[in-house]
């Protein structure tokens, strides 16, 4: 995006996320957001810059949220049958690995271009802490199912074969499989988590001084949106349960 965009009220997603750390430790079940500082100022247009010509307008400085159990929902079946079957492994120092990386215009996932570290450049780290997590998570109140993905930061899809007695007709990787070029893995993601990303699915928070906000940090997921000006500041206090 160029500094001509940013200057006519112009910005991007930034990175779709869950909370967590992803290596040792599971994400929270709730996080927390209290804003200190807002900036004040017009609103701005979020563009996807994906060929989809999609945008959405946002307030300045927001926070944005879309649904998993929306993006499970919508799944035709056979990606359906995909998500109930997989875990996902997440990169070892995930935040360390991705560094070097560029996000996808979208904030949903990063590009396949070959800029992460290797294993061997990344801090020690012990095969029992990685985590494998499911791409879907039951909500524990409604019973619902959340597609629960931290699409940057995954290493590895493994998906399960079918269960007996199912067409297998009706899936994809009947027979199970170990995703682990990175190309692939991301654009089933993209594949599976962009719909739900459409500007009419989107809950753009329009913040103000002293709003606090508890979402489901296993149920949702979310970004920051905004480009701001130079003396334009953005405080919040962030805080989560420790996770079980």
């Amino acid at each position: 995006m160029s500094d001509e965009d940013e200057a006519n009220g112009i910005t991007r997603f930034y990175r779709w996320h869950i909370d967590a750390a992803l290596y040792d430790l599971s994400p929270p079940k709730a996080t927390t957001l209290y804003a200190l500082n807002v900036p004040e100022g017009a609103p701005q247009t979020c563009r996807y810059d994906d060929g989809t010509g999609d945008e959405l307008t946002v307030p300045l400085g927001t926070t944005a949220f879309v649904s998993g159990k929306t993006m499970f929902d919508i799944l035709p079946a056979e990606l359906k049958s995909v998500a109930v079957r997989t875990t996902v492994r997440y990169a070892p120092h995930p935040y360390v690995w991705m560094s070097p990386s560029r996000a996808m215009s979208t904030g949903l996932g990063i590009e396949a271009d070959g800029l992460e570290l290797s294993l061997d450049q990344l801090p020690k780290y012990e095969e029992s802490k990685i985590k494998r997590l499911p791409m879907v998570w039951k909500n524990p109140v409604t019973g619902g199912l959340h597609f629960q993905v931290h699409p940057c930061a995954v290493q590895a899809l493994e998906i399960a074969p079918l269960p007996k007695g199912v067409n297998p007709e009706l899936a994809k990787f009947p027979d199970g499989a170990v995703l682990t070029d990175l190309k692939e893995v991301r654009g089933l993601l993209y594949e599976m988590q962009r719909p739900a990303i459409a500007p009419s699915l989107v809950y753009p928070h329009d913040w103000r001084e002293g709003d606090m906000v508890v979402f489901h940090n296993r149920g949702v997921l979310h970004t920051v949106v905004g480009a701001f000006a130079p003396d334009q500041v953005r405080a919040f206090h962030q805080a989560s349960p420790a996770p079980m």
